[in-house]
């Protein structure tokens, strides 16, 4: 079966479909003009630090300079959405005092495109590029940063509130505490378990911030956060150890997040157990007011938390004993994550059971393929477009079984700086040719997708 084959029949008309996309991989680095410094321009410096030898001064895919190409890209795939972030340092340049006037014109620029289009802006404020300035004085870990990112949320409202209705205040919370502070392989790049923890407290605690500041002067738009939720999941012979791992593991990657940000409370496990691993009490009492940013739940979905039994004694997170990392079935993308299409179904279920009455998006789900231009200028990207088809009927069955399931967002729009790949990874379904213009070429998949929106709106 064919993306375009997929029956879409059971959903409403109002179902969102869209992509994403985040500013720091596709605006680019410091060079790219007009903003601060962030914490992924340092980690650039590092020899090293990107696996393609990626440095600060990369432009990304020059979605600035190409905004209305892109605009039109969307346009010409029918999307009635689109995810984007805003660069803290491109509308604030050190993280606290003067705002930047260019930056936030950009953005406005793009706002307006979108509307122009009939396409819904979906804004995400914090993906990761904390400006340089604020990790000097401790990052996350420093309270001080909470207060001044509640500042900047509160003035991205005052500029955009009036054309923007859905909002995130962070994207992947998980991603931006253990592996840019525990295990060190994202920016800041720091191996540190208690800052890690701090790290961990104080997301939750600029969530409700921001919220609370976005609501303050435009109280009519949606907030909620987008969080990359797993199934953690063994394979092979299991040991009541090892499931005792999994519970752990779901506290990492799900139960913090989503009891934090939008109960206010902390799963009682895993406050026990970062106090006795590294000394940090986190007071859930100082997580403050949630109700404002908890209109709606983004989930990103990609891959379970694949694990086996064994482990000698050392897990794969701090706190576990027995379990290592293990593969599932046959397919694998060029990341090395397994396809597991049943598991966001299973997500998809279970957050609605938790919160009946939030309705949720599937705020990212794609596949890394690098399907290039082959002899007919066209890109034959067909795992790409056998991975989605899977995921979105998965999705399509969650929604039938019950799932508050509003909308899907496809990752990526574009091919991007991937993180710490660099450009070697691209999960975009429109092709870009770093060496030549960066043309941008759609591929099969993207018009596969253009056709399912359009059938399902018949």
């Amino acid at each position: 079966m064919s993306l375009r084959d997929v029956d879409t029949s059971s959903l409403p008309q109002s179902f969102i479909w869209g992509t994403g996309t985040s500013s720091h991989q596709i605006e680019g680095g410091h060079a790219s003009g007009n903003r601060g410094r962030c914490i992924w321009d340092d980690l650039c410096d590092v020899p090293g630090a990107i696996k393609d030898g990626t440095g600060r001064n990369h432009r990304g895919v020059e979605h600035v300079e190409m905004l209305e190409e892109d605009l039109n890209i969307m346009k010409d795939l029918s999307l009635d959405s689109y995810r984007f972030s805003i660069a803290w340092p491109r509308v604030q340049p050190g993280g606290s005092g003067a705002f930047n006037q260019k930056g936030i014109d950009f953005y406005n620029r793009l706002i307006d495109g979108l509307l122009e289009r009939n396409i819904e802006p979906n804004l995400t404020l914090y993906h990761w590029d904390l400006p340089s300035e604020l990790q000097k004085i401790g990052g996350w870990a420093n309270p001080q940063v909470v207060d001044l990112y509640a500042e900047y949320a509160g003035e991205m409202s005052r500029q955009f509130g009036d054309r923007v209705k859905y909002w995130a205040t962070f994207n992947e919370a998980w991603c931006v505490a253990w592996l840019g502070n525990l295990t060190g392989e994202h920016a800041p790049a720091i191996r540190d378990f208690p800052t890690a923890v701090k790290v961990a407290h104080q997301l939750v605690r600029a969530h409700a911030r921001g919220s609370q500041a976005i609501k303050a002067i435009s109280p009519h738009v949606l907030v909620g956060a987008v969080n990359n939720l797993s199934n953690p999941m063994l394979v092979g012979p299991s040991t009541p150890e090892a499931q005792a791992d999994l519970v752990i593991v779901d506290g990492y990657k799900n139960r913090w997040w989503m009891q934090g940000m939008y109960e206010g409370t902390y799963p009682a496990d895993l406050v026990e157990l970062f106090e006795k691993e590294t000394g940090v009490f986190c007071d859930q009492s100082e997580i403050g007011d949630v109700s404002q940013g908890r209109d709606w739940i983004g989930v990103n979905y990609y891959n379970a938390d694949i694990f086996e039994a064994g482990g000698n004694g050392i897990g794969l997170f701090p706190g576990t004993t027995s379990t290592s990392g293990a593969g599932f079935g046959t397919e694998r993308n060029d990341m090395g994550w397994s396809w597991t299409p049943d598991g966001i179904k299973e997500v998809l279920l279970r957050v609605t059971k938790q919160y009946p009455n939030i309705p949720i998006f599937v705020s990212e789900n794609g596949t890394c393929y690098g399907d290039g231009p082959g002899a007919d200028g066209k890109v034959h990207d067909t795992k790409r477009e056998e991975y989605l088809t899977q995921y979105i009927k998965s999705c399509i069955s969650a929604y039938e079984d019950g799932a508050n399931l509003h909308g899907y967002y496809l990752w990526s729009l574009l091919d991007n700086f991937e993180w710490a790949w660099g450009f070697a990874m691209r999960f975009g379904i429109v092709h870009v040719d770093y060496e030549n213009n960066m043309r941008r070429t759609p591929k099969n998949s993207a018009l596969a997708y253009r056709d399912l929106i359009r059938a399902s709106k018949k």
